[in-house]
């Protein structure tokens, strides 16, 4: 569901900014500069619409291979024999799920985020099966 809410929002948002620009310029707005502030109100549009894009993408999947995390800021693919265990916990303050890795780094999944409830618990259960079904000492928490 959020996915498409960012899909549809993204056009939304900078079509709104374009309209406003437009406005704006239209009613001769006192201290508004259409030749500077046309630019800022579609370009702050453009980059607020990117970000909307971004989080929509957020995204988990396992394949025979390993998991393909994309979050925010980085896209990772780890293999199967990097992760150690999955951690989530909604008690302990957990926004989402997290992979503790071989080299003994951390790496967040924030597909599967605490404001889905009963569904992120599923899929860490999920995650930490595949984890070891893949792993060969198989101990995951």
């Amino acid at each position: 569901m959020l996915r498409v809410v960012g899909l549809i929002l993204a056009p939304v948002v900078t079509a709104s900014f374009v309209a406003l620009a437009i406005a704006l310029t239209v009613m001769e707005w006192p201290g508004w500069k259409p030749e500077i502030d046309t630019i800022w109100m579609v370009g702050l549009g453009v980059v607020i619409s990117a970000i909307l894009l971004r989080f929509a993408s957020i995204v988990a999947k396992a394949d025979e291979d390993g998991l393909f995390v994309r979050n925010i800021v980085a896209t990772r693919r780890y293999e199967w024999s990097q992760i150690v265990s999955v951690s989530y916990s909604e008690a302990l303050g957990d926004s989402w799920a997290n992979l503790s890795l071989s080299d003994g780094s951390t790496a967040a999944v924030m597909a599967i985020q605490a404001a889905d409830g009963p569904r992120a618990r599923e899929a860490t259960e999920r995650l930490r099966i595949l984890v070891d079904e893949h792993t060969p000492s198989g101990g995951t928490t």
